[in-house]
C-alpha cells in the first residue's frame, strides 16, 4: 500500500497537469510496453535455442551399436586385446606402484611373486653380501596351519642342493624326521625308552685344527657356563646370586678337571651337593671357607636335579649315545616330541639347542640355517629369552641364518614376564632379523605386527585376507607378496597340519 502511494505521489509530481484517468491511462500503456519486452526477449531466447537443435541435428554420429558393414571392422565376437610379456624390470618402470622387480635369481627358488608375476627367489647369505639385508635372521608368524613349516622346510631342503646346511635342535611336533633323511641328513629321536641320549654339556664336533687348544677350552666353557646358568634361572624362577653363580662356576670347573672329555649334567649336580669332598683341590678366591660353597649351591643342585631325575632321568644327563653328529650332513635334526606334555620341554629344547650349537664353531665359512620351530616356548622364559637374544647377535659371524616360526607377533609382546625388559629382549629380536615373513594373522596380532614392523594401513590389511601360503615378506626395506609353491614330491614329505594349496610341479 505504501509503495502504491509512492508511485501515485511521484506520477503526480511529474504529471500534475493530467487527470485521474489519462493517469490511469498512462500506467496501461507502460505495463503493455514491459509486457511487450518480455514477451520479445522470450521469443529471441526460444529462436536461438532452435538454432542450436538444428545445428546439433545436421552433425553425424555413429549409432550406439557401431556401423553397419564391412567397413565398420564390426565382429560378432567381442575384441580381445593381447597380453604384453615383459621381465619384472621392464614392468616395475613401467607400472612403478604395482610390479614388483624381485631379489634377482641368487638363492632358492621359493614360489611366484604375486606382485610381479615372476619366480620369487631368496637366499639370506647372497642378499647379506649384496647389502640388501644387514644380517641373515628370519622371523616367520601366522596362523595355525597356513604354511609356516612348509616354507621353512622348502628352503632347507631346497638350499640342501647349493651346500646350505640345516640344524633343527628341537623337532616339537617330530616332523622333519622325513624331510631330513630323504635329502641324506641325519635325525636323532630322544627321550623315554629311547636308546639315543644327548648330553648338552659335550662338544658334538672335534677340535677344528684352525681353533687353538687353549681357545677351543675356553669356548666350551663359556658356552656350559651360559647353558648352566640360564637353565637354574629358569628352574628357580629368578636370577641366580653371585655366590651361585661362583658355586656353579666352581662345580663345572672341579667336573671338568676330572672328566677331561665329557663333563655331564649328573656330575655337575653331584658336585653342587658334595662340594666338602674336594676341598683339597684349588679353592676359587672369595669363597673363603668350602662351607660356604655348600651353602650356595645346594639350591642351584636342587634345581638342575630335576634334569636328571623323574621322566627326564637319562634323557639329558648321560655321556651322548647314539647321536653320532656328521657336520657334513645336509641336515640334522634332533626330535623332542616324546617330550612334549612335559612341563619342562622349553628346558630340553634349550639343552638340544645348545648342543647343536656347538657344532657352528668349527671355525669353517659354511652357510648354516638354525631352525627354531615353535620357538616361542623358549623365549617365554627371560632366561632363555636372554640367551636366545645373544645367539642372534653372533649370527653374521658364524655364518648363521637363524630362523624362528612363532604363531603371532603377539607372542613378542607377551616374552618373559611380560615386563618392560623382556619385550624390549623380544623387539631386539625383530630388530636383528631383517627378514620378516608374516603369513595370514588374527585380528589382535595384526596391530602388534603394524606396531613392530611399522607397516602400512594397506599392508596390515592385508594380513587378515592372505590364502593359505601366501605370505607377506619385509626383506630390509623391501616388501613382497609371494606364494610359497612345493612340488608334489615335496607334498608328500612336508604333508603336516600346515597345508598348503598351491602345488607345483613334480
Amino acid at each position: 500500500m505504501v509503495e502504491e502511494r509512492t508511485k501515485r505521489r511521484v506520477m503526480r509530481s511529474r504529471f500534475g497537469d493530467l487527470s485521474k484517468q489519462e493517469l490511469r491511462e498512462l500506467r496501461k500503456a507502460e505495463r503493455r510496453l514491459v509486457t511487450d519486452a518480455y514477451k520479445e526477449d522470450a521469443a529471441q531466447r526460444a529462436r536461438v535455442a532452435e538454432q542450436e537443435k538444428a545445428a546439433w541435428r545436421s552433425r553425424d554420429f555413429l549409432p550406439a551399436a557401431g556401423e553397419a558393414g564391412p567397413a565398420a571392422l564390426h565382429t560378432p565376437r567381442s575384441f580381445v586385446a593381447p597380453s604384453h610379456r615383459a621381465d619384472s624390470g621392464i614392468l616395475g618402470l613401467a607400472y612403478p606402484f604395482l610390479a614388483d622387480p624381485g631379489l634377482g635369481t641368487k638363492g632358492t627358488m621359493v614360489g611366484r611373486n604375486l606382485l610381479g608375476g615372476s619366480a620369487f627367489v631368496y637366499g639370506p647369505f647372497d642378499l647379506y653380501k649384496a647389502g640388501i639385508i644387514s644380517d641373515p635372521n628370519i622371523i616367520i608368524s601366522g596362523k595355525v596351519g597356513e604354511g609356516k613349516s612348509t616354507l621353512v622346510k622348502v628352503l632347507t631342503s631346497r638350499g640342501a642342493a647349493f651346500g646350505y646346511r640345516s640344524y633343527v635342535p628341537a623337532d616339537v611336533k617330530g616332523e622333519w624326521t622325513g624331510p631330513c633323511r630323504a635329502i641324506g641328513g641325519s635325525a636323532f629321536v630322544i627321550g623315554p625308552g629311547m636308546l639315543a641320549r644327548i648330553n648338552p654339556l659335550s662338544n658334538p664336533i672335534h677340535r677344528p685344527a684352525s681353533i687353538s687348544e687353549q681357545e677351543w677350552v675356553v669356548t666350551s666353557r663359556n658356552r656350559r657356563a651360559m647353558l648352566l646358568e640360564s637353565i637354574a634361572e629358569r628352574l628357580l624362577n629368578r636370577e641366580l646370586w653371585a655366590m651361585e653363580r661362583s658355586a656353579l662356576s666352581y662345580a663345572l670347573e672341579q667336573v671338568e678337571r676330572r672328566e677331561q672329555e665329557e663333563p655331564t649334567l649328573a656330575e655337575v649336580v653331584h658336585e653342587l651337593f658334595n662340594p666338602e669332598k674336594n676341598s683339597h683341590d684349588r679353592v676359587p678366591e672369595g669363597f673363603g671357607r668350602m662351607t660356604e660353597v655348600a651353602t650356595h649351591s645346594r639350591e642351584v643342585g636342587h634345581s638342575l636335579a630335576r634334569l636328571t631325575t623323574g621322566a627326564l632321568s637319562g634323557v639329558l644327563d648321560r655321556r651322548s649315545e647314539g647321536v653320532q653328529f656328521d657336520p657334513s650332513a645336509p641336515m640334522v635334526s634332533v626330535d623332542v616330541s616324546r617330550l612334549r606334555g612335559s612341563e619342562l620341554l622349553d628346558v630340553v629344547m634349550t639343552c638340544t639347542s645348545s648342543w647343536m650349537e656347538s657344532a657352528l664353531m668349527d671355525g669353517t665359512d659354511s652357510q648354516r640355517y638354525m631352525i627354531y620351530d615353535e620357538g616361542w616356548r623358549v623365549f617365554a622364559r627371560p632366561p632363555l629369552l636372554r640367551r636366545m637374544q645373544e645367539h642372534w647377535k653372533v649370527a653374521r659371524n658364524w655364518g648363521i641364518s637363524n630362523v624362528l616360526v612363532m604363531h603371532g607377533f603377539g607372542d613378542l609382546q607377551t616374552a618373559g614376564d611380560g615386563g618392560e625388559a623382556s619385550r624390549a629382549m623380544a623387539a631386539n629380536l625383530v630388530n636383528d632379523s631383517s627378514t620378516v615373513i608374516s603369513f595370514r594373522q588374527s585380528g589382535k596380532a595384526v596391530a602388534a605386527a603394524q606396531d613392530m614392523l611399522d607397516l602400512t594401513d594397506t599392508a596390515s590389511s592385508l594380513l587378515t585376507r592372505l590364502r593359505r601360503g601366501q605370505s607377506l615378506w619385509r626383506i630390509g626395506q623391501r616388501m613382497s607378496l609371494v606364494q610359497v609353491t612345493r612340488t608334489a614330491r615335496e607334498a608328500g614329505l612336508f604333508d603336516t597340519d600346515e597345508r598348503m594349496v598351491t602345488h607345483g610341479a613334480a
